[in-house]
């Protein structure tokens, strides 16, 4: 690792021309922070804003099921989660604009358009507005069929939980989607310290508002969907606070709002993969789960666990793709493709992967009891066993986020659209057909991990194998 840092100090690849070299001449020029030194990597600058972030809202999502489920008991945490598929089908719809722009935001901010950088910025907030403001509006017409839908038409009591979530988490989709664009833009100029920042205030305030309106008002699962939108109004508050200082690309100075945007069809090529990825990832979890069925509830119960902590120890590697992202795009539109490899490099060497899958091996049985409880000793060893093959996906699934991004970033949607969709879903559906007839439940838990791991190969192996054609510096800057 200090072979791969000197290199880039020697490169002088370091904040001021790497990030965001800002014109002179432009009305937004931002000071450089102190002390930064030349030989630092500029991917962890990026990458501990948005760990710190991710990981403020991990916190707050289990500290929020802990205060529900002492309060309003299972069925309001039961609420909480089964708005867990509207989550993903939001998300899904919003990543493909947040990555989309961002690729092209970071291409215009190093080729030095920064009047295409606000008229980004103009047609994201726009689309916000337009799209929150459709569903915010017709919420009062959506909420009960669909509440009664996820809950089924026999739960009336979890109904009208899911429906109370529901309705104030619909009203703020507005304030949803702006704190996703705005962070997304704002990663790609180089202030990634400030959607940290925004994601701080937001989980302090929504905590602090749960204690106050679920336990002090017993005012129960609609209590903690106002706290989490309050916390999100706090959070774009803080934005529209720092876009209106000037200090970035893009801002309210001559800001108008419009729905068009030129670059419309390589925004939807661009951001095709991040909308695959979600529906793969999700699809692929749902058959997982339905071939655990058969073998129990101790099984559907270990996999539920061991799933929660995988998907809030798969969150490092999220913020290590988002590091990346920024500079990428930055480099491209600069034409610098020998940096591009370089952070790519040092990305794909990043072994946190390792750590994770050893952790898997060597304490199984400490994970399970830490997210867990104090169960049996019967479900320790399931859970224990479960844990332990299906951690084997933390050995590729740092390289898979990072391959997926470079592809997306270079205008290789096909190769990255099925990093996502092979991983997430056609190996997973291929190995449950044959793995668990002879390895039974075992096979069940290789699956997933099996299937990341061979992604990586297929997919490294083949981009590997025509190299010029992924990673040649013609093909870098046709990305541009």
């Amino acid at each position: 690792m200090r072979e791969t840092l000197a290199a880039f100090g020697n490169a002088h690849i370091h904040q001021k021309n790497l990030i965001s070299p800002l014109s002179q001449n432009h009305p937004h020029d931002r000071t450089e922070p102190a002390g930064r030194s030349p030989g630092e990597s500029p991917v962890f600058q990026y990458y501990v804003p948005a760990l710190t972030s991710i990981l403020s809202i991990t916190v707050h999502e289990v500290i929020n099921g802990i205060i529900l489920g002492r309060t309003v008991g299972k069925e309001g945490v039961a609420a909480v989660g089964l708005y867990g598929p509207v989550v993903i089908m939001l998300v899904a719809l919003a990543l493909p604009v947040m990555i989309g722009t961002g690729i092209l935001l970071g291409k215009s901010i190093g080729a030095a358009d920064y009047g295409n950088a606000q008229r980004i910025f103009a047609f994201v907030t726009t689309l916000a507005l337009l799209l929150g403001g459709a569903v915010a509006l017709t919420s009062p017409l959506l909420v009960q069929p669909l509440a009664v839908f996820l809950a089924g038409a026999g739960n009336a009591s979890l109904a009208d939980n899911l429906a109370g979530y529901m309705r104030w988490q619909l009203v703020g989709l507005p304030l949803f989607f702006l704190n996703l664009f705005w962070a997304g833009l704002l990663r790609s100029d180089g202030a990634p310290e400030v959607t940290r920042n925004a994601s701080l205030v937001a989980v302090g305030l929504n905590l602090g508002l749960d204690l106050l309106l679920v336990v002090g008002l017993r005012l129960g699962v609609e209590g903690a969907s106002v706290a989490t939108v309050l916390g999100r109004a706090a959070a774009a508050g803080y934005l529209v606070l720092h876009l209106s200082r000037g200090k970035n690309h893009f801002g309210f100075r001559e800001f108008r709002f419009t729905a068009r945007l030129a670059a419309w069809r390589e925004l939807v090529r661009l951001g095709l993969p991040s909308f695959a990825s979600e529906v793969s990832v999700s699809t692929g979890l749902l058959l997982i789960t339905r071939a655990v069925v058969p073998y129990g509830p101790a099984a559907v119960a270990a996999f539920g666990v061991v799933n929660h902590v995988s998907f809030i120890l798969l969150r490092p590697f999220t913020s290590a793709m988002i590091a990346v992202l920024p500079i990428v795009w930055f480099n491209i539109g600069a034409r610098l493709p020998g940096r591009v490899l370089e952070t790519v490099k040092f990305s794909l060497a990043f072994t946190l992967g390792l750590v994770m899958a050893a952790l898997g091996q060597a304490v199984p049985g400490w994970l399970v009891m830490a997210f867990a409880g104090n169960d049996t000793a019967a479900f320790r060893r399931v859970a224990g066993g479960t844990l332990s093959l299906y951690f084997l996906l933390f050995l590729a699934a740092g390289p898979n986020y990072i391959l997926a991004a470079y592809f997306q970033s270079i205008g290789k949607p096909g190769v990255a659209t099925a990093v996502p969709v092979l991983k997430g879903l056609v190996l997973v559906a291929l190995l449950l057909a044959v793995l668990p007839g002879g390895l039974g439940l075992g096979g069940v838990w290789l699956s997933r991990s099996l299937a990341e791991i061979g992604t990586l190969l297929l997919v490294g192996g083949y981009t590997w194998f025509n190299r010029e054609k992924y990673y040649g510096e013609k093909a870098i800057l046709r990305g541009k």
